[in-house]
């Protein structure tokens, strides 16, 4: 009888040690925020008018849809010209308002956040030209630099060679052609003094030494008028 209690009383704290074992509690899910939406300035658009314009400047409102699971959005515009970035953070709302320089090509992107996770998301980036006093015709929005990305390391291939890869737009002319211009020296590049090697493709392969570093910039051209993009720069393994 002595045993049978011993069993018993082992037999119940077994079983309330297995009950306890298996209680796992169910990680919370925070699902990451969504890409928004963009909807003005539209993309591509030329004459964009802005608002409380001045000889100089005007307040450039932009709009794009509310996203999913996101609290607030970080609003980024580039200015074409200069590469220089205006940032407006922290926008609960789905707008927001940004005094930009008249006469100048600008790209512009949304950014949605969560105080709930680190994850964020990235709208797709639309141009647009802000109307300056008395333009008709509107010069190329400057290349957007696909590849290589500026400050990152390559491989050159079997021939020495690397492929140098652009994208290119007109708000008023689709004709488009190029002017690359490659060198090791930044200042030749800026002020282009090299050589420039012409192209109607966006893409050029071009030959290059294992550990120089190279900088580049494309001239744009719809026959009129001229773009340039900034210098990016290469390193080769």
């Amino acid at each position: 009888m002595k045993y049978l209690g011993i069993l018993w009383i082992s037999l119940l704290l077994f079983a309330c040690s297995e009950a306890e074992e298996t209680i796992t509690p169910v990680p919370k899910v925070i699902p990451p925020p969504t890409a928004a939406v963009l909807t003005l300035p539209a993309n591509n658009s030329v004459c964009f008018e802005g608002n409380n314009t001045v000889a100089t400047t005007a307040d450039v409102e932009f709009t794009w849809s509310k996203a999913k699971d996101t609290e607030v959005y970080d609003l980024v515009v580039t200015n074409l010209n200069t590469s220089v970035n205006t940032t407006k953070s922290g926008n609960s709302d789905t707008k927001a308002t940004i005094t930009l320089l008249r006469g100048t090509p600008y790209r512009w992107q949304v950014i949605s956040k969560s105080k709930n996770t680190k994850d964020t998301a990235s709208s797709e980036v639309w141009k647009f030209y802000l109307a300056g006093d008395g333009v008709s015709t509107f010069a190329p929005f400057p290349a957007t630099i696909v590849a290589p990305l500026s400050g990152v390391t390559v491989t050159a291939d079997a021939a020495g060679k690397v492929n140098l890869i652009w994208t290119g737009a007109d708000p008023d002319s689709k004709v488009l052609k190029y002017e690359v211009y490659v060198d090791t020296d930044q200042v030749k590049v800026l002020n282009r003094q090299v050589t420039p090697t012409s192209t109607t493709n966006t893409n050029l392969l071009v030959n290059v030494k294992s550990g120089s570093v190279y900088y580049w910039s494309v001239k744009t051209s719809d026959g009129v008028l001229n773009s340039y993009s900034v210098p990016y720069s290469f390193r080769v393994k």
